[in-house]
């Protein structure tokens, strides 16, 4: 029996994936934390690919992230489908520029468009930057100018919605927007809104589009801006074309990227339109029993069934009344013990809420001897970055400690790459990491600027690599001139060697993650939720679905510490008590 034929008959034991599985139309998976979507998504690629798409036709499957896009296209060579051109697996950006952009933007009449070349993030940002400061001169008026001129891009904002920002953030992104085009420049929003107007205004567009993707499926829907579902609803439910057929999953509980433009409600919409088979999954195969019943509590009545596969679990609060330090203090000494019980340090994972209290974490516990990553956003994470990083550990960590094997690697950058990067550019690669051995001391920007003298970011340059292209810039930025100026090649090696240290991360980037332990730091009023989100408010909304996401993450134990109070940045205490969340999870009682 082949990898395919096993993981459908996998599926079939779980009726409601089953169930999934085998609709023939359109189909919207609502699945709850460690319900096996993926697995599931890929096997009904693979499927489709050889039963249902007849060659030369293909399927698009879009993803929020490429590290999501190379796990999904991993899974899918893993069941042995047959490959063809017209496969896309990627980014929402990616298909957009690659699929529809580039091929369609001069025929459709938009020469002006196909001429754009893409800003990468970090000048979009200085551009932006520059644009706030003449509007707002004073930074202490700068709050939230940049989120909410992000946000109103991404949800397409009308000029109504625009006005209720203020005429002073409107008039910055006229600027931002006028500045980009005098340049010649799109940034990646732009991508999004430009395919999105190519096929809802061109029909042909949409015509060729759905004949050579029959079959469209995106993963993590909740997550992905207005602009993807004005896609995929131009694409899958346009009835003056052949629409394509929609498989999406997703589930608006975990729904914690409000601060990008994404807007939950929308999958459950998508749910209940016409011809649209809704599927809620209700099997958890990650968490015990226990966590998905006290995490549930977080969600009110609304919440779907959902069951345990595994029993036992264990959520537990802990009282520091001497601060956030004595909490770090009673993480790492809970730490110690676990491991000294036999749990691996890297099944072990510290969350915090701001990527300054993960950078205080992380340097408090390896104080205590307990080696600690901290998952922080200083340079995009893809799957070319931690390849670069993978590629430092190998060579100056050791071969056989830097949990990296190269010719594992070299395999992997050559399927992202394919015919732009040549056996000959790949033994080049060899020697240059050969000769960095003992050099972990030297500069991670001069490392990176010796695989780009290799050919390595010039390899880069097609619509197919625009994501990776720039995530490899806002690297080389970062470690340059940017956050992390000054970090040696052991620094970022240190990244990829995820083995026997704590991961310290945001509540936020632990999403798509999980451990055994998860100890959740600064569970305190106005840290969790955040002081700004106000009663009712979308912010608060999403600070609930983040501490769901959180505890979601443990197979085994959950440890929320606090204090019952906060120090602000500026050293005032505030005795707010204890998170409301704690409250509703049981684990405290009032007063």
């Amino acid at each position: 029996m082949g990898p395919l034929s096993t993981s459908v008959q996998e599926i079939a034991q779980n009726a409601k994936q089953w169930e999934a599985f085998s609709t023939s139309g359109h189909c919207v998976v609502l699945a709850p934390p460690g319900s096996g979507k993926t697995k599931l998504l890929a096997t009904r690629v693979a499927y489709d690919l050889v039963t249902r798409i007849e060659m030369p036709a293909g399927a698009a499957c879009i993803t929020l992230t490429n590290p999501a896009a190379e796990q999904l296209q991993r899974r899918i060579d893993a069941l042995e489908p047959s490959r063809r051109s017209t496969l896309f697996v990627g980014t929402v950006h990616s298909f957009a520029l690659a699929r529809i952009i580039l091929p369609f933007a001069r025929v459709a009449g938009r020469e002006d468009v196909a001429d754009l070349k893409i800003a990468s993030r970090r000048e979009a940002l200085g551009i932006l930057k520059q644009a706030t400061e003449r509007y707002y001169p004073d930074p202490r008026d700068q709050y939230q100018v940049r989120s909410t001129v992000e946000r109103n891009r991404r949800r397409f904002a009308s000029r109504e919605a625009w006005s209720l920002s203020g005429s002073r953030v409107y008039a910055v992104y006229q600027d931002f927007e006028t500045e980009l085009r005098s340049r010649g420049l799109m940034d990646f929003d732009d991508i999004v809104l430009f395919a999105v107007e190519l096929v809802e205004n061109h029909s042909f567009v949409r015509t060729v589009l759905t004949a050579r993707y029959p079959r469209i499926y995106v993963d993590e829907y909740q997550d992905l801006a207005p602009g993807l579902d004005r896609l995929v609803r131009a694409l899958c439910f346009d009835h003056d074309v052949r629409p394509a057929t929609l498989f999406a999953v997703g589930d608006p509980d975990q729904a914690i990227l409000g601060f990008t433009g994404a807007r939950p409600e929308l999958l459950y919409d998508l749910a209940t339109l016409e011809g649209v088979t809704p599927v809620h999954l209700e099997l958890n195969y990650r968490c015990g029993s226990e966590i998905i019943r006290r995490s549930r509590r977080l969600l009110g009545d609304r919440v779907a069934e959902i069951v345990g596969h595994r029993s036992g679990g264990d959520v537990q609060a802990h009282e520091e009344d001497a601060g956030f330090d004595a909490q770090i203090e009673a993480a790492g000494e809970l730490a110690r013990v676990r491991r000294a019980g036999g749990t691996p340090l890297h099944e072990i994972a510290v969350l915090c809420s701001t990527n300054s209290q993960c950078r205080q974490v992380a340097d408090a516990l390896r104080a205590r001897d307990l080696p600690s990553f901290v998952r922080t956003g200083e340079y995009e994470t893809s799957p070319l970055t931690y390849l670069i990083e993978s590629f430092a550990a190998w060579a100056v960590l050791g071969r056989e400690s830097s949990g990296s094997r190269l010719g594992t690697l070299l395999s992997r950058l050559q399927d992202m790459l394919g015919q732009l990067w040549p056996h000959e550019s790949s033994v080049r690669l060899v020697s240059f990491l050969l000769s960095q051995e003992g050099r972990g001391g030297a500069s991670a920007s001069g490392f990176m600027r010796g695989l780009a003298d290799l050919g390595l970011r010039a390899a880069l340059e097609s619509a197919e690599n625009v994501d990776e292209a720039n995530a490899y810039d806002d690297m080389y930025a970062t470690l340059l001139d940017g956050e992390m100026a000054g970090a040696t090649v052991d620094d970022i090696a240190e990244r990829a060697r995820h083995i026997n240290r704590i991961e310290v991360s945001t509540m936020t980037s632990s999403k798509g993650l999980e451990f055994d332990i998860v100890q959740i730091l600064g569970a305190d009023e106005g840290s969790m939720p955040d002081w700004r989100s106000r009663d009712g408010s979308e912010e608060l909304q999403e600070d609930r679905r983040k501490f769901y996401v959180s505890l979601t993450r443990a197979r085994d134990e959950v440890h929320i510490y606090y204090s019952g109070y906060r120090v602000t940045p500026y050293g005032r205490m505030i005795e707010d008590g204890p998170s409301r969340f704690l409250y509703e999870l049981g684990l405290v009682e009032d007063d």
